[in-house]
């Protein structure tokens, strides 16, 4: 009995060990590039203080822009709009 829950355990630990290695197939481009490069420095409550510099969509892309090019991370045009729009959807609704 021990012996077939050991090695039902060996055959199982592995294949959840590889799921966890994998992304969240329904996270979008730009919320994987904001969760891997501002998150660090930003939560929450960034994007909800009084003091908001974006004050609409393309005010919300410039400051993407600004902090992309302050923390060297060098994204294409695209990659900017996809964190614009993950950032609009999840806390701005511009």
């Amino acid at each position: 009995m021990y012996r077939y829950l050991a090695i039902m355990l060996l055959l199982t630990l592995p294949g959840i060990a590889i799921a966890d290695d994998h992304q969240d197939p329904q996270m979008s481009r730009g919320e994987m590039l904001y969760r891997n490069h501002c998150i660090e420095c930003h939560n929450q409550q960034i994007h909800w203080r009084d003091g908001r510099i974006a004050a609409d969509l393309n005010g919300l892309k410039k400051e993407v822009e600004r902090w992309q090019d302050a923390i060297g991370v060098k994204w294409t045009e695209e990659e900017v709009n996809e964190v614009s729009r993950y950032l609009n959807s999840t806390y701005y609704f511009y």
